[in-house]
Order: C-alpha cells, then structure tokens, then sequence
C-alpha cells in the first residue's frame, strides 16, 4: 500500500506541477512564471540559510546542555526536505516548502510524524555506564572465528630494516 502510494506521489506531482504551471503560464505570461519560480527558489534559499544557523546553534546549546538535540536536529531535516521541493521546479512543491519554512507549522509537522512514526514501534530506553554488560562481554565478532594476534615479516623486500620516507624523498 505505501509502495503504491508513494508511485503515485511520483507521478501525480510532476503532472499536477506541469499542468499548473502551463496554467500559470497561460494566465501571467511565460516570463513572468519563470521569474516566480526563480524568486521562490531564491527566496526559500535565503530563509533556510538563515533558519538552519538558528537550528545549528540551538542543536549545539542542547547538547552543551546535555538534552538530546531531537527537536533541533527534527528542525533540520524538515528544512532539508523544504529545501529539496524549493529545489524542485514547480508551484505546488514551493508552496509546500514555504510553508514548511514557517517554524510552527515545521514543529507541528515534526510532532505529527514522529507520532506517525512511533505509532507502532516499540522503544526502549537504556541508561548505562561504560562498562559492557555481562552477556556482552566475550561475544565473538562476526565471522566466528578467534582473534590471532602476532607478527609478520615481509619475505619480497628488505627485511631488515623497514623503508622510511622523509620529506621530499620520493615514494618507493
């Protein structure tokens, strides 16, 4: 079902952007919408440059803080995303982008889908320390096999002594 739905996104978007901006076309001129699709682009441009230095600094202040940096880093994806459809040529993609740009409307957007998200996931929080938990600590690493620790000597060259390069001194 949601490989279905998404096939259709990628397809109706693009026809329902085309068919718009023939539309727009039609009624304000050629120039005149390509001159509105550049300036959203732009404009949006502008806005996420200034709003992500905002999203950095806060992310930075929660973990100065020691708070995990969810909403921050949430902010960031969401004005990643309104950047990628500002991007993206077409009147009904920049409208959705520009209200994503509108910091609320991005948190309550964020809030709704990690709603979305978590609706049928399990969570489970642990607070450790650094030491290894007990069942993990001989675990084998993947493979199976044991470690082997020891030495080699190169038998094709210089044994002896090891070649060492000096600045300026040419690669062997």
């Amino acid at each position: 079902m949601l490989r279905l739905a998404v096939g259709l996104v990628f397809i109706g978007v693009p026809v329902l952007e085309l068919a718009l901006l023939i539309k727009t076309g039609q009624l304000i001129g050629v120039w005149a919408t390509v001159a509105l699709v550049v300036t959203t682009a732009l404009t949006g441009a502008l806005i996420i440059s200034r709003q992500s230095l905002s999203v950095l600094r806060r992310t930075l202040e929660a973990v100065s803080e020691g708070r995990p940096p969810v909403e921050p880093v949430l902010d960031g994806v969401f004005l990643l995303l309104a950047g990628a459809l500002l991007l993206t040529p077409g009147l009904v993609t920049d409208a959705i982008a520009l209200a994503l740009l509108v910091p609320p409307f991005r948190r309550a957007v964020a809030r709704a889908s990690v709603r979305w998200l978590l609706q049928g996931a399990r969570v489970e929080v642990y607070r450790g320390t650094a030491q290894p938990r007990p069942d993990t600590a001989r675990r084998q690493p993947p493979g199976g096999g044991p470690t082997i620790e020891g030495e080699f000597e190169r038998l094709d060259g210089d044994a002896a002594e090891p070649h060492r390069r000096t600045r300026g001194s040419p690669q062997p």
